[in-house]
Parts: C-alpha cells; structure tokens; sequence
C-alpha cells in the first residue's frame, strides 16, 4: 500500500504507466494520470511495532485502551407474599 502526501489518496500499487520525477528519503514524487503524487509505503500499525521514539499521549499503540472488566449481571429476587391466613 501506497499513500500520496500531498493528496492523501491511497494506492495498492504503483500504476505502470506512472514516472518517476524525483526521488528522496521518505518516498518518490511520481507523474500519473495527469497528476503528481509523493507516494510513500505505508506501514501496518501492529504493537510489534512502536511508532514513536518516547511515547506520546493519546497514541493507541504507546497508551493501548484497557479492557472493560466484565459486569455481573445481578438478580433481585422477591421472596414469595404468603397467602394472608386471616381473612380480610
């Protein structure tokens, strides 16, 4: 997988028919169907991999949610009225 960083649009794959105009560090600038794209790979997020040097908040990976701990489902019970022996 493929994301532009200038358009954000996201690729399978590279098309054939795109050419290659530049190409850096983090990605290559490519002309295709009229457009220009700076595609770089994209990286499946998954806890083998950290993201970030020190861990910042609000990050899934560096603060992952705690599970909710199940919840009891309690049951009120009434105990039976006994049929009144004294006539009403």
């Amino acid at each position: 997988m493929y994301r532009c960083r200038i358009c954000s649009k996201e690729f399978t794959e590279i098309p054939p028919d795109a050419v290659e105009i530049a190409a850096k560090r983090r990605g290559a600038l490519y002309q295709f169907g009229g457009e220009v794209h700076d595609l770089s790979r994209i990286r499946p997020k998954s806890a083998e991999h950290r993201w970030h040097r020190n861990l910042v908040f609000g990050c899934e990976l560096c603060f992952p949610p705690k599970p909710e701990p199940p919840v009891e489902k309690t049951q009120e019970v009434q105990a039976p009225v006994p049929d009144c022996p004294f006539p009403a």
